[in-house]
């Protein structure tokens, strides 16, 4: 037991600073409350959603700045995964020795401390989301108790908040929750998945080379007992895998780079290889894992599962009833033979590269928002073939149209409304009108969940006018 889960493991009166108070922060500064541990919360707003409920249970807030005056008081710094790892206050609290971990970690101590469920986490660049929600869908199919949280929704503190008994926890984890890892072996999941690596939070970790180093801290803890889940077609991936002592198990197409025991990927055909269910196939029908991103998605949570105990037929059953995820490729409408597919958490190149190649009909692209500090140029390919309009908003707007310039004609307006209406006078019968932004949402929208939304209740508004 090192230092910090001696702290916490008798947490009344630990004086803990918690930094960044939107959903994670809140869940960690009203566990660690309710464990007795004096807690103090900062926020840059100068009012935060839910302040009365922290204060009631306790915490006590200071809002409207970072306040590095009370770090030198804290005996331990807790990070909301918004918070850069680099930002003065936990700089200031590594000069002079405080504990700092994200919530995510604190978390997983504390699990483990109690000898919780077992973990499966879902990292990469796109993808995490549908993998992990899939995963859960599966187990809960094979009748386990399933948590499903961390980046896709819930923080993992909610599960220790809610006292719930669950037989697996499923959790999404995200580069930035991964760069606030104390040591790799606070956070160690029996089973670990990485589904891609493209270049994505550059504005954030500086190069794609340290973006990869903080993914595989997620690998970096494995014993011989738990198992990696990894893409093997992706270089980085793949190369990432070697020295960890985990169980490795591949998937993708390429069967030269599969390691032992994995899954090869065929048109909507998964074979298992090398393992004791080797011929074992699965075949994918559901609607809402079209598309060769989603066999990968697909082929992640079927091994994932597997390596939990889950039976060939259970999977199978799972990959078929799959219901999909709100905002992910998600059909939101059909007015005039044009269908209206709502991809907000299509937020970076490589995402709506992947969903424009799921159709094989006219698309009308809406693009646009915030930049994550790398160029357009990647996705020229995928809008040359399918997109035959580009409606661009947003502070990438102009950016976007430079680097795109000739694969499709360009409109810039000035908001989703404009481009819902732009795009409802182009299109014809037959066409697709995509929401895939590959860019974040703050520049508009407080997430890609309402962007996602507006995008959906204009063209509930269109279908209603028509």
């Amino acid at each position: 037991m090192d230092s910090i889960d001696k702290r916490l493991d008798h947490p009344a009166g630990l004086k803990v600073l918690v930094m960044g108070l939107a959903r994670s922060g809140s869940a960690a500064a009203r566990l660690l409350t309710g464990r007795g541990a004096r807690v103090l919360g900062t926020d840059r707003g100068e009012s935060i959603s839910g302040a009365s409920d922290l204060e009631r249970a306790g915490v006590e807030l200071r809002l409207g700045g970072d306040h590095p005056e009370l770090v030198p008081q804290a005996e331990m710094l807790v990070l909301s995964p918004g918070v850069p790892l680099s930002a003065p206050l936990p700089q200031e609290a590594l000069r002079l020795g405080v504990p700092v971990l994200g919530e995510l970690e604190l978390a997983a101590r504390l699990l483990r401390l109690e000898s919780g469920p077992p973990l499966l986490a879902v990292t990469g660049t796109n993808g995490k989301s549908t993998s992990s929600a899939l995963s859960a869908h599966i187990l809960l199919g094979d009748g386990r108790r399933v948590f499903l949280g961390g980046n896709i929704g819930k923080p993992l503190c909610e599960l220790l908040l809610s006292g719930q008994t669950v037989d697996v926890a499923v959790v999404e984890v995200s580069s930035f929750q991964l760069e606030h890892l104390s040591d790799p072996r606070a956070f160690v999941p029996r089973v670990a998945v990485w589904l891609n690596l493209t270049p994505d939070h550059l504005d954030r970790h500086a190069s794609l080379q340290n973006y990869a180093a903080i993914k595989r801290r997620l690998f970096e803890g494995l014993g011989p007992t738990d198992s990696a889940v990894l893409f093997t077609d992706d270089a980085t991936v793949r190369e990432s895998g070697l020295g960890l002592r985990g169980r490795l198990l591949g998937f993708g197409r390429d069967a030269a780079e599969l390691p032992d025991s994995g899954m090869l990927i065929s048109g909507r055909e998964l074979s298992v290889i090398g393992e004791a269910a080797s011929g074992t196939h699965y075949t994918l029908t559901a609607p809402r894992l079209a598309g060769d991103h989603n066999a990968e998605n697909a082929a992640a949570a079927a091994l994932a599962t597997a390596a939990l105990g889950v039976a060939p037929a259970a999977i199978q059953a799972g990959l078929d009833s799959y219901p999909g995820l709100p905002h992910r490729l998600e059909p939101v409408g059909e007015i005039a033979g044009v269908r209206y597919i709502n991809d907000s958490k299509g937020t970076n190149v490589d995402a709506t590269a992947k969903s424009l190649t799921g159709f094989d009909t006219p698309i009308i692209l809406l693009a646009g928002g915030r930049g994550k500090g790398s160029g357009y140029r990647k996705l020229r390919a995928a809008v040359d073939r399918h997109v035959k309009q580009l409606i661009l908003f947003g502070e990438e707007a102009d950016r976007l149209a430079v680097d795109l310039e000739g694969c499709a004609p360009v409109q810039l307006v000035a908001g989703m409304a404009e481009a819902v209406n732009l795009a409802r006078e182009l299109a014809q019968s037959g066409d697709v009108v995509l929401l895939s932004p590959a860019c974040a949402s703050f520049d508009m929208f407080r997430d890609f969940a309402h962007r996602g939304r507006v995008f959906t209740e204009l063209v509930s508004a269109l279908r209603e006018g028509s």
